[in-house]
């Protein structure tokens, strides 16, 4: 591997590591309440009536919960039962399977490349485009999902050689199975590479039964887990799609317009790159409509532009196959016209577009993916006791939209500020109180009673910073202990 593919890798492992430690929660609520809050069930820490409602509907599969169950039940017998710690764990786990698959992909494709720089970019796309690191450590069902097909997709090319033929085409097929069962909408992803399969690769039948039996293996032991998580034999697939298709349920959520996905991509990816990234697939797709890529992509995002509920999160399984595109087609293009070649190729064009780059890969791998899960954690650090009353006045930091009982600690009490002063007494030994107001002082008096900070969010040293009280606007928080005397 030459140098400076060694440097990419090295500042991939190293943002890819500080993107799973920094970036606490989730992308969306689904991440927590439909993995770890369904392996909270099965942990005893809370009931069926407490799960939100795709339980009772029987519509996820149990496969990233059963996951969550078999790390949690491992960490707890060594004596490990941070849950912060944990997913931290998780994170780093997915993070360290998507730098792997990555690298498979990476090293696969690379030889589509006529140059070295063009081989170059595509390393450096793959692993520190700004957005991939805070990605690849989300055990969303959008990235394990994406993650099992992509590495589904590399075995199935490598099974090309003789001797392991027959073991990557059952594992290819196993982990598509798979890759569905996490998220059913990579169906349309399967559909598409099946139908390259057949009609453009002609792969023997013998080969792709083979990968068909591994997919419906996957299928097989997806019905054993969901009998696991609920109890009862059910296809949860099939739950789903009779839900959100045929029952239309997702329209509850929102209907966006036909072109949503056009226009928040344009946004989101960072104008005006972003024009250059969507044309660029759009390009692909019109280029090279036989290539592998264009089958698996196309059908997957015109199925989305098609569905009343939208969000960008559900094309995330493409930023995998993202940097290919782009620079695929851009190799082409900058080929057989010199003027586009001069302006991409422009010193200060890269110059800029790698500072952006840099900041927003500096800026998504430190940043927490939700502020409540950063406010949660440092609560199940600092409240301690066994009998721990938290006192609040603005909103309850244990409210059920905040906070899981995966992550909670059940030795905290929560109370309002307002009921805890009409109180004559408590039973609770240890009594906290979590501000929301940037101006209170290290010592506060709370019924006669001092309390002393014992944590913020943001140094005393900042507050000389404060102009036009930006702080208090800001999601400061403190969280204070009483001083017994």
């Amino acid at each position: 591997m030459k140098p400076g593919k060694n440097q990419i890798l090295f500042f991939a492992v190293f943002f890819h590591f500080i993107a799973a430690y920094f970036s606490i929660g989730a992308h969306q609520s689904d991440e927590l309440f439909q993995v770890f809050e369904f392996a909270g069930y099965k942990l005893g820490m809370n009931t069926a009536a407490e799960l939100p409602w795709e339980f009772s509907e029987q519509m996820r599969s149990g496969l990233q919960p059963l996951l969550i169950v078999f790390i949690t039940k491992i960490c707890f017998a060594l004596s490990f039962k941070n849950p912060f710690s944990i997913a931290f764990l998780v994170r780093l786990l997915q993070s360290c399977f998507s730098l792997f698959v990555t690298l498979q992909f990476v090293i696969l494709f690379e030889k589509e490349f006529l140059t070295e720089k063009f081989k170059t970019w595509f390393w450096a796309g793959s692993f520190l485009f700004w957005c991939l690191p805070y990605f690849h450590a989300r055990f969303s069902s959008e990235n394990f999902a994406a993650t099992l097909f992509v590495f589904g997709f590399v075995k199935l090319w490598q099974s090309k050689e003789a001797n392991t033929s027959f073991y990557n085409l059952i594992l290819a097929g196993l982990l598509f199975g798979f890759s569905f069962l996490c998220r059913f909408q990579m169906a349309f992803t399967l559909l598409g590479m099946f139908g390259w399969l057949v009609f453009v690769r002609r792969m023997e039948l013998k080969r792709f039964a083979l990968c068909g039996l591994g997919v419906i293996i996957a299928l097989g032991l997806g019905l054993l887990v969901d009998k696991w998580l609920y109890g009862n034999y059910t296809l949860s697939w099939w739950n789903y799609l009779d839900l959100n298709l045929f029952q239309d349920k997702a329209s509850v959520f929102g209907r966006e317009p036909f072109y949503f996905y056009l226009s928040e991509s344009l946004l989101q990816l960072i104008p005006p790159f972003s024009l250059i990234i969507v044309l660029s697939i759009l390009g692909f797709w019109y280029r090279f409509p036989k290539h592998s890529i264009s089958w698996i992509s196309l059908p997957f995002v015109l199925l989305h532009f098609f569905v009343a509920h939208k969000e960008l999160r559900f094309l995330f399984p493409l930023l995998y196959f993202l940097p290919f595109m782009v620079l695929f087609y851009l190799q082409n293009l900058t080929a057989a016209n010199q003027k586009i070649k001069t302006i991409l190729t422009n010193r200060k064009v890269i110059v800029i577009f790698i500072t952006v780059n840099a900041l927003l890969l500096l800026f998504f791998s430190l940043k927490p993916a939700s502020e409540s899960s950063a406010v949660l954690e440092k609560i199940y650090v600092h409240v301690k006791g066994d009998q721990a009353l938290l006192l609040y006045e603005g909103k309850d930091p244990y409210n059920n939209m905040a906070s899981l009982h995966y992550f909670r600690n059940p030795k905290i009490k929560t109370m309002a500020l307002e009921q805890f002063l009409m109180e004559e007494q408590t039973n609770c030994s240890d009594i906290y109180y979590f501000s929301e107001k940037y101006s209170e002082g290290r010592d506060i008096f709370i019924a006669h009673t001092k309390f002393e900070k014992i944590y913020a969010n943001f140094p005393d040293w900042i507050r000389y910073l404060n102009f036009n009280g930006w702080l208090e606007r800001s999601g400061t928080f403190s969280i204070y202990r009483i001083v017994k005397t």
